[in-house]
């Protein structure tokens, strides 16, 4: 994916990101903080591809991302360089799956970030 098409997408996903897409959202706090999962099922939704995953921070809980023509590509990875929050990520791209990334997700967060981020793009188009 091209760099263009990479902000493109990012900047449309940073104005649906909010506190109806993930419980970990603050204005303190990287956009994308607790966005992985839902932000993956809407990209592959966008953009076809795969969901890959790998072991989230500090060995605990999962990392959601895609890949897309066979390139890594994930929009949420700024989160693991917040002050605090700080970790070297090491992706596994291990694969996953819509379901699996859904058991990360509360009620209602995969629907609010589609819904918001359909908006945004068509407006970016």
């Amino acid at each position: 994916m091209d760099e263009r098409t990479f902000q493109i997408i990012r900047r449309a996903l940073e104005k649906s990101w909010s506190a109806d897409t993930s419980v970990c959202f603050s204005p303190t706090a990287a956009p994308s903080y607790g966005q992985c999962a839902q932000t993956a099922i809407v990209v592959q939704e966008y953009l076809g591809g795969e969901i890959l995953r790998t072991t989230g921070w500090h060995g605990r809980g999962n990392h959601f991302y895609n890949s897309v023509a066979g390139e890594r590509v994930d929009f949420t990875a700024d989160q693991f360089d917040m002050p605090g929050y700080s970790y070297a990520l090491k992706y596994e791209d291990c694969p996953s799956s819509v379901t699996e990334a859904l058991a990360e997700c509360l009620p209602g967060q995969v629907d609010a970030l589609r819904h918001a981020f359909r908006r945004s793009i068509a407006g970016a188009a």
